[in-house]
């Protein structure tokens, strides 16, 4: 029973490091980004970096823009794939991406709109749109 429980539990830990890592072409993953794009002119851009405290951080976490501004999130750490993705689903989602993608978002109507990385619960922003 002890054998069956080890191998049970190696294969769950392997799922599960595979999911957070690879830099496929497709991240590995099925996900298409919705509610952005990956090109325009952005009005202002936070940068998805490392952070020898977490495993990575938006920088800056918190960003205030006018209704029809764009903002782009510009994924530079070379470390680990991170998500922009919105707390209420479906309004944006840039699926995990690797350094050196962008994804821009142009927000139409006021309110704030909270967000994390799919894979990385401490990662937490919010954009606040008047």
């Amino acid at each position: 029973m002890t054998v069956w429980k080890m191998a049970i539990g190696s294969v769950v830990t392997a799922l599960v490091l595979a999911s957070c890592g690879g830099s496929s072409g497709d991240n590995g993953q099925s996900c298409t980004p919705t509610g952005g794009s990956t090109s325009g002119t952005p009005t202002q851009t936070v940068k998805l970096v490392a952070d020898p405290n977490t495993i990575g951080k938006y920088d800056p976490a918190n960003v205030s823009v006018k209704v029809g501004d764009t903002l782009a999130w510009d994924f530079q750490d070379n470390t680990v794939q991170h998500s922009v993705t919105s707390d209420d689903s479906g309004v944006f989602d840039s699926c995990l991406q690797n350094a050196g993608a962008k994804f821009m978002v142009t927000f139409s109507k006021a309110g704030d709109f909270k967000y994390h990385c799919q894979i990385h619960a401490q990662m937490l922003g919010e954009v606040k749109v008047s």
